[in-house]
């Protein structure tokens, strides 16, 4: 099965505004770059949640030679070296359960402090350790447009791009959905689809600013058992690049 890459897109900042990228290369553990960096609470060694934290949205992130970039939806910009901290290696929570995380050594600590409202340090995540579910996210056009359609034939708005609203690694030009174990060819790549994903509030903030809209994406999903699922997980077979228009 091999349909068509319309939207890739990573956050190397865990919660911050997920964005556009033209290709990305999936290894073992998923896409490179994705979720490798994140904000923890020090005082409570927990880290920040998107749904309790929306601001994390309204933050841009891109990666510099020795560090990374972040912009607030202001405008303001700050580039910093990253190093890890003399403390090395620590544990964190995560929704939970363990996540290994090295503090780091930067001025960003304080410009995100500011903007978040609340003292965060970045750090750096071991793969997969702040991910919830699938390294791999895949959503479909025609998941996507019967949304749409249920939430015109409710009344409500459909928030445009829909597709920013779930953050996927992948968005294809599918009309259904991969069913759990099939196969699907990326570019150079090759995933298997896991299981559908289980959804949160996360969905109806705006993926820009943070602000909560009106459009009620959560609780259109309900499914018969009562889960909240759209798009698919899946885990990478063969390693390879993926490009929009593959």
């Amino acid at each position: 099965m091999s349909p068509a890459v319309t939207r890739l897109g990573l956050a190397l900042l865990k919660g911050t505004r997920h964005l556009d990228r033209d290709e990305i290369e999936l290894d073992a553990s998923g896409p490179v770059g994705d979720r490798t960096w994140c904000l923890v609470d020090g005082a409570a060694a927990r880290v920040l949640r998107t749904v309790e934290n929306p601001r994390l949205l309204s933050l841009s992130v891109l990666p510099t030679a020795g560090g990374l970039r972040v912009t607030t939806l202001d405008g303001r910009t700050l580039e910093a070296t990253t190093r890890d901290a003399a403390h090395g290696i620590r544990a964190a929570d995560y929704w939970g359960r363990g996540a290994r995380i090295r503090v780091q050594d930067t001025d960003l600590n304080a410009f995100l402090s500011d903007e978040l409202g609340r003292d965060v340090v970045l750090a750096r995540a071991e793969r997969g350790d702040v991910v919830y579910a699938d390294a791999v996210s895949v959503v479909t056009a025609g998941a996507l447009r019967r949304l749409a359609d249920t939430l015109r034939a409710s009344g409500y708005a459909v928030p445009s791009p829909l597709d920013a609203r779930f953050r996927a690694t992948v968005t294809l030009d599918a009309d259904e959905d991969p069913a759990p174990g099939t196969q699907v060819r990326l570019g150079g790549a090759v995933v298997e689809v896991t299981a559908p994903l289980d959804r949160c509030a996360v969905i109806d903030l705006d993926p820009v600013t943070g602000e909560r809209t009106g459009s009620r994406l959560l609780e259109h999903l309900r499914s018969p058992d009562g889960r909240l699922l759209f798009g698919m997980g899946a885990r990478v077979v063969s390693p390879g690049t993926v490009r929009v228009g593959d």
